[in-house]
Order: C-alpha cells, then structure tokens, then sequence
C-alpha cells in the first residue's frame, strides 16, 4: 500500500524533524515504504554537503 511520504527540508537541528523550516519543507510521495526509503537515501546523497538539509520518511 503506498502510504508512505519523503519529507524533505532545510531544519535549524538537522537531528529533528519538528526543526524544519516551512518555507524549504517538499513532500514527496505516496509510496511503497521500499520505495520511499530509496528516495530519501537519494536525496540524502544529492545533499550531503548541506549539514542543515535532511530527508525524512513517514507513515501517513
């Protein structure tokens, strides 16, 4: 069932997901969790140098 979402963002505490800041916040989705995993691990590549960006799943 595709009810998983990537949630992606800029956050003041990277460590966080409450931290986001709204105004950089994209969600992508729904999913296949699989699915939704592989693309945050992509975007979590694709941004790596940026400390502050992350990129979340969950389960809606």
């Amino acid at each position: 069932m595709k009810n998983f979402y990537v949630i992606e963002g800029e956050h003041t505490n990277p460590n966080e997901i409450e931290t986001i800041l709204k105004d950089t916040k994209k969600k992508h989705g729904p999913f296949k969790e699989q699915e939704a995993n592989q693309i945050a691990k992509a975007l979590i590549q694709k941004n790596i140098d940026d400390f502050y960006h992350r990129a979340w799943v969950i389960k809606n």
